[in-house]
């Protein structure tokens, strides 16, 4: 191997690979949740960008994009058909043009920096913390942009039932994202850099496995429980998707009845819960204006002893709409709100109408309300019979960003509920997928999550993301744990920010360092020339 002919896959070779890697990443995420499959789809993607010319890294990461995005998020089809679909995976595989670019300017031009190409292992250390870097960096950046981004489809997703579940308590997702990608990425530099004696290879090799084998017996970090609650999720399987034909009031009377069952079994029995959490838009829409409603709901509340979490749609004075959660309880309406502060592009506001209108209207009319932007902080006092408890309140899609976590921890949540409406996906994989989110979201915070669905998948995750109880979709059904209250922050929320701008610094930096051996390279050349 020359400096001018670095290696790298063929580029026949290399595509291939990028697809393997897409449907492998893919099988690693439920419905089929293959957690190990993350490992080599992972290195076939970035096997296939290594020392790639500018222009092949970026039909690599086309590929590679659309091979992952396009199975992954076919949910989208169901109800809305091929043009939002395509719309968003155009969106995401963008994002993977722009890293198979960079990963390939990086880890060539690192190859021919002069520090790196007298030390063997330096340079291969380099290479794939640049890589990693770079991955993180992706992730980061289509988690915000545009129209507030899309965190889905993030490498450590695939390991909500994996062996590093736990590891995430410490690392956060970026850190956890980062820590498989750099694995990756070190043994395609050792496949693809200079010979490494047999004294250098083991160090760097066993690095990698030393480093996994302790995240995998890492426990999740402990945290101050100071007492339990008693908590019950309504699953109601209610026709509550956007087209799902359905009398007004109908979600509200599936979620009333099935209380009403829940409540039957608990005298039954004699116990008891502390409170009791129903899906977003459970209650439709304007509840406080629903008389009846109203009544029937402080019924079941006074009859359990026990507040009831709510979901409602409320509408603004602006004519603008916002998607919430209420508490009511025995003695009426608490003095409690959250608003959704991620409404969904597209699904519950249209950014720049106008323009989008022109390309497809039919679909843009399909959206009619406005929802706006929560401003409340993500945290609610629940007056329960034993006193005052904090609960940190996601809505849907709220439980995927990052920001929503430090925000709910550092507001003193006890405890998670994440209501949510899956209606709309079916049984397509979707539910799953943000179960699993939701669960490494549960290690990440140290509090147990309780994810309840209109339709499912619902389940209450225990801080080391454990089932504590959990319902088959598309059943009436609730579900009762007794899950203890925690205080304090694991290493994941304290640190998980400065980990993945650490990440990120590293693929910029390394990526800088690589594109100026390139451009000096040709400046020497001419140089020797001359000489």
């Amino acid at each position: 191997m020359t400096e001018t002919t670095p290696r790298r896959l063929r580029l026949w070779v290399a595509l291939l690979c990028a697809v393997a890697g897409g449907l492998l990443l893919d099988a690693a995420s439920p419905s089929l949740g293959w957690w190990w499959a993350a490992f080599p789809g992972t290195a076939a993607i970035i096997a296939a960008v290594w020392q790639q010319r500018i222009g092949m890294g970026a039909l690599i990461g086309a590929v590679a994009g659309a091979s992952f995005w396009m199975p992954h998020i076919s949910w989208l089809t169901l109800y809305l058909g091929p043009v939002p679909w395509l719309g968003l995976c155009f969106v995401m595989t963008v994002w993977f043009v722009v890293f198979g670019m960079l990963a390939a300017l990086g880890s060539r031009g690192l190859a021919l920096v002069g520090w790196a190409k007298d030390r063997p292992v330096l340079r291969v250390m380099a290479q794939a913390l640049t890589v990693a870097g770079l991955w993180v960096l992706r992730e980061q950046v289509q988690g915000a942009w545009p129209y507030g981004g899309f965190a889905w489809g993030r490498l450590a997703h695939t390991q909500a039932d994996g062996p590093l579940l736990q590891s995430v308590s410490w690392l956060g997702f970026a850190g956890l994202s980062g820590v498989i990608a750099f694995v990756c990425a070190l043994l395609v530099a050792v496949s693809f850099g200079p010979r490494l004696s047999t004294r250098a290879l083991l160090p760097v090799t066993g690095s990698a496995v030393v480093l996994l084998l302790v995240l995998t017996l890492l426990p999740a970090a402990p945290l101050a429980s100071h007492g339990t609650l008693r908590v019950a999720g309504i699953q109601g399987n209610s026709k509550s998707g956007i087209f799902d034909d359905r009398e007004s009031g109908a979600v509200l009377q599936d979620h009333l009845d099935a209380t009403a069952a829940l409540l039957d079994e608990l005298e039954r029995t004699d116990e008891h819960v502390d409170v009791i959490v129903w899906p977003e838009n459970s209650a439709e829409f304007d509840f406080p204006s629903n008389s009846f409603g109203k009544y029937q709901l402080r019924q079941l509340a006074e009859r359990a002893d026990a507040p009831i979490v709510i979901g409602s749609v409320l509408a603004n004075d602006d004519g603008t709409y916002t998607n919430s959660s209420l508490v009511w309880g025995p003695d009426g309406r608490q003095d409690v709100q959250y608003d959704k502060v991620f409404p969904v592009p597209f699904a519950e506001y249209m950014p720049n109408r106008d323009f989008f209108h022109a390309l497809a209207p039919d679909l843009v009319d399909l959206v009619q309300l406005e929802y706006t932007a929560g401003t409340r902080a993500p945290v609610v006092p629940v007056e329960v019979g034993t006193g005052t408890v904090t609960a940190g309140l996601a809505i849907c899609f709220d439980i995927i960003f990052d920001r929503q976590a430090v925000e709910m921890v550092n507001g003193g949540a006890e405890v998670i509920f994440a209501q949510t409406n899956n209606a709309d996906f079916g049984r397509t994989d979707e539910s799953a997928q943000q179960l699993a989110i939701a669960r490494l979201r549960a290690v990440e915070t140290g509090r147990t999550l309780v994810n309840i669905s209109t339709v499912g998948t619902s389940a209450v995750v225990a801080p080391d993301g454990r089932d504590l109880d959990r319902l088959v979709p598309f059943t009436a059904d609730a579900l009762v744990a007794e899950v203890p209250l925690i205080t304090g922050q694991t290493p994941a929320l304290r640190f998980g920010a400065i980990i993945a701008t650490l990440w990120c610094l590293l693929g910029a930096a390394g990526t800088a360092v690589g594109a100026a051996a390139m451009l000096r390279r040709p400046r020497a050349r001419r140089a020797s020339e001359t000489d």
